[in-house]
């Protein structure tokens, strides 16, 4: 008889599968995501029946603990850039606290691995759906994928994450600028 499955040990294997891919991209084998657990290979599959499964939930997951940090202090109510600068600062910052969890974001985002369905979660999960529509409907997107978008945000996001670990005490110069850089891209 198959033990029940533990949520925690559900939870360690996207922990796992996030530091392996964090460290060696999305081609990361599942026997390192496993061995990075504590478990065996075989057990990783009676929790995702594929590496890919495994991969959009670790995405998922990331997604949400990232959100859940500026939802907590997000106001609709603001105007629009003040939202999306709120919004960009917030990244910036769980990222910079985050390392692991900011590079293995930034190699699921951009890979053809995340299904629609992860994607289409992953959106619902944006507290800002009237900032999403106006960078949706700009002229650099028009008729982009999403992952158009997510790529280029990222570029942006990670060249100001990059320069402010490389200058902590230019933190908020760097956010700044990035801001700027995403503002000109996409909202003005």
């Amino acid at each position: 008889m198959a033990r029940p499955k533990s949520e925690e040990k559900r939870l360690h294997l996207m922990l796992a599968a996030a530091e392996a891919v964090a460290e060696r991209g999305v081609g990361a084998p599942t026997a390192l995501i496993a061995k990075l657990a504590g478990v065996a290979e075989g057990t990783l599959f009676r929790y995702f029946p594929t590496k890919e499964a495994l991969l959009n939930e670790t995405y998922l997951y990331i997604c949400e603990l990232g959100w859940a940090s500026a939802n907590e202090s997000f106001d609709l109510s603001r105007p629009l850039i003040e939202r999306a600068r709120h919004l960009w600062d917030m990244h910036v910052d769980w990222c910079l606290a985050n390392p692991v969890w900011d590079r293995a974001l930034s190699q699921l985002a951009v890979t053809e691995i995340l299904t629609k369905e992860t994607r289409a979660a992953e959106a619902a999960m944006f507290p800002d759906v009237g900032l999403m529509e106006q960078v949706s409907a700009g002229e650099v997107l028009a008729g982009h994928p999403t992952e158009y978008a997510d790529a280029l945000f990222l570029a942006v996001a990670n060249a100001t994450i990059e320069f402010a670990r490389r200058e902590p005490e230019r933190v908020e110069a760097y956010k700044a600028s990035g801001f700027a850089a995403f503002r000109r891209m996409f909202l003005d």
